[in-house]
């Protein structure tokens, strides 16, 4: 049995006629009755009545009988299809923090989905101790933080380095170079960006006397519409807020520890998602390499202020 018998079979049912069913399938008459003859064949039994002069078509017994087969017959080999196709479509998890996935890499994952057509990515959006978690348990392909873990099964490598800045309304009076004295912790709208940054923040503002506290970056563009609220942020996300917001940004004379984002994997991926990993992983280098907003890691820029 093949496709298009089971097919032209259904077609004759579904149409009532031989010559509908041949109008239908953009064949012939003859072809139509050939390959209903051959399935009659391969399944030793008469599928249709053939009476001369009779144009609509009656089912045998064993006709009426099988159209459930043949409906299924053909359902059946559609999903084997579908499973062929997605054997060849390559599924890549990526799970990131707010600020890579929405601000940083958005520009990454736009060119990536069109490059490979055949990757189909997977994004979402965790904290940093939620992204090692997951990455040992298998549950994500690939994972980019600004926390480095040591953990057995996970390989972390250092990919760029951003230098946080102050982010404020444009009409705010604030100035290159400010000191940390200079901002007003009541008009802070604070961000926990990690554990190194929190430890240059409470040696300043003891006490976290903040106007407002948010998790996402994301979320910081909304509280900067006023003159004087201020925030820390990293280039990528200061870049970001600037084309759609009427924002600023300052450096800090004794700026927070930049932030070193990290690559992180299993040490054992799975063998089918090795070429995608990699081919990911030369998007992200590539991507890094031509962005002046981020810069490509060296060991030197563990160094605060360079």
């Amino acid at each position: 049995m093949t496709l298009e018998e089971i097919e032209t079979f259904l077609a004759v049912v579904e149409q009532g006629n031989i010559s509908a069913a041949a109008q239908y399938l953009f064949v012939t008459q003859g072809t139509v009755s050939n390959r209903i003859k051959s399935l009659e064949d391969e399944l030793n039994a008469k599928l249709l009545f053939r009476q001369k002069g009779q144009k609509n078509i009656d089912l045998t017994p064993f006709g009426r009988e099988f159209i459930p087969i043949a409906q299924q017959w053909t359902a059946l080999w559609k999903d084997t299809q579908l499973l062929h196709q997605s054997a060849q479509r390559r599924h890549l998890r990526i799970g990131s923090i707010d600020v890579i996935n929405n601000y940083t890499f958005l520009p990454l994952y736009q060119d990536f989905i069109r490059k490979y057509p055949k990757i189909q990515l997977s994004i979402n959006t965790f904290h940093s101790n939620e992204i090692h978690y997951l990455m040992e348990k298998r549950l994500i392909d690939m994972g980019f933080v600004f926390s480095q873990v040591h953990a057995p099964n996970i390989m972390s490598i250092p990919i760029y380095r951003e230098i946080m800045y102050v982010v404020c309304h444009k009409d705010s009076h604030y100035h290159e170079d400010l000191t940390p004295d200079e901002l007003p912790p009541e008009k802070e709208i604070f961000l926990r960006w990690g554990a190194d940054y929190e430890i240059w923040h409470d040696s300043f503002w003891p006490g976290r006397k903040f106007k407002l506290e948010v998790n996402t970056g994301s979320m910081l563009s909304g509280y900067l519409s006023e003159p004087g609220y201020w925030g820390v942020a990293p280039m990528s996300l200061v870049a970001m807020l600037r084309r759609h917001y009427p924002v600023a940004f300052y450096s800090l004379g004794t700026p927070p520890p930049p932030r070193i984002c990290y690559q992180i994997t299993h040490q054992f991926p799975r063998a089918s998602l090795q070429e995608s990993l990699e081919c990911f992983s030369e998007e992200v280098k590539r991507f890094v390499n031509r962005n002046d907003t981020i810069c490509t890691f060296e060991p030197w820029m563990m160094e605060t202020g360079k």
